[in-house]
């Protein structure tokens, strides 16, 4: 699955390169203006992409345990960019599996660490845990993911939102887009 997290002081950061990646207005995962949303921020980070996650009381499925829907979408969207990232194309999941270790409790923070694993040419693969403070692995899982033509893709590249810190991301996307 994704390679050994090593924690930096005072977070879950790891060192090296770390390219913050775009997001949209509305996206339940990145949506900045989402009220109802997980409000992620993806970053990549060398061959894996990473993002901080502190479920809430309104990520609750049972008492103060984190819902398995909120967390399997939460991986999802990390193994979108994964694929995304490596691939210079987006995708959209076909198949995913999600294997719940430990219990995930609000509050709680996480670690999203995502990492894609195979061109299959129609078909992808990526992988992602979700990892606690200790570096524990609370839940895993795998896609399989179908990369999108280009008109989809343009219109998917115009949903994200302005940002000087995440140019450098979307100029990789939309560089992808010209005609060779």
């Amino acid at each position: 699955m994704v390679a050994g997290l090593s924690h930096g002081p005072g977070g879950l950061e790891m060192g090296g390169l770390n390219m913050l990646l775009p997001y949209t207005k509305n996206c339940f995962v990145c949506g900045a203006h989402n009220p109802h949303g997980l409000g992620l921020r993806f970053r990549q980070v060398g061959d894996e992409v990473h993002a901080d996650f502190i479920p809430t009381a309104h990520h609750t499925g049972f008492r103060d345990l984190v819902h398995g829907g909120i967390l399997s979408t939460a991986l999802d969207e990390a193994m979108f960019w994964a694929a995304a990232c490596r691939m210079k194309r987006f995708c959209l999941a076909a198949e995913l599996y999600v294997r719940f270790v430990r219990k995930v409790s609000v509050g709680q923070k996480m670690l999203l660490v995502a990492k894609f694993e195979i061109d299959r040419r129609r078909i992808w693969e990526s992988s992602a845990e979700l990892r606690d403070a200790a570096g524990n692995v609370c839940v895993g899982a795998t896609c399989k993911q179908v990369p999108v033509d280009g008109p989809f893709m343009q219109h998917a590249v115009g949903d994200f939102l302005p940002d000087p810190a995440t140019a450098a991301a979307l100029q990789l996307f939309t560089a992808a887009l010209r005609p060779a």
